[in-house]
């Protein structure tokens, strides 16, 4: 909880803190700083139809790509996501408690995959519920990280559709920040990184605690 900021990631290399320290780790991972700077608390920017898959996933623990509603909706850049289409019978998993199809391609039968069914610019990505009978359902792909959680694993890059564990922020519409993931690898934030902001997450995935 206390590595992981309330506010806003932002895109200034530089900021001031938003308070004082609220716990034991905060202060010391602060460090004594002569002016109090926090320093790379910047994210990774998104597709819009990204952000709007973060924008509706669940703040409550646990949340991944699972709960996300099969809507359209409007997007940052105008454009509209499309309602996913479940248009085959699943045969492992049969239908939804309503009656409903589960299954958006062919091979959900039983038969070879049709290029046909692929579906584009959904809120749900088409890909996950294609092949999450065979990956465990793709647990944790959207996840975000529990405020009295853990990193599962410090990521070099982190991408929502990762494989690597949950990396969205409990409750905002973002990706955990550079100085977040530099706190879950026991950083302190004096410590400073170069590179644009891909390379700042190589510098801290790549490094051994």
């Amino acid at each position: 909880r206390h590595g992981i900021s309330h506010s806003d990631g932002a895109q200034r290399g530089e900021m001031p803190y938003g308070g004082e320290p609220e716990s034991h780790f905060q202060r010391l991972i602060r460090g004594n700083q002569y002016q109090p700077v926090l320093r790379d608390h910047i994210c990774k920017e998104m597709a819009p139809l990204v952000e709007a898959r973060i924008a509706n996933i669940p703040t409550r623990a646990g949340s991944d790509w699972r709960d996300l509603p099969n809507l359209a909706v409007r997007l940052s850049d105008g454009s509209y996501s499309k309602k996913l289409q479940y248009t085959h019978h699943d045969k492992k998993n049969g239908k939804s408690s309503t009656g409903a199809l589960r299954g958006v391609c062919s091979c959900a039968t039983g038969k070879p995959c049709d290029p046909m069914d692929r579906q584009y610019n959904t809120l749900i990505p088409w890909c996950l519920p294609h092949t999450g009978n065979r990956h465990n359902h793709w647990s944790g792909l959207y996840g975000r990280v529990e405020w009295d959680g853990f990193f599962s694993t410090t990521v070099t890059n982190p991408e929502p559709m990762g494989k690597q564990g949950r990396v969205l922020h409990p409750e905002q519409t973002r990706v955990v920040s550079v100085r977040e993931c530099a706190r879950s690898q026991g950083f302190p934030d004096t410590y400073r990184f170069f590179g644009g902001i891909l390379d700042k997450h190589r510098q801290i995935g790549n490094a051994v605690p």
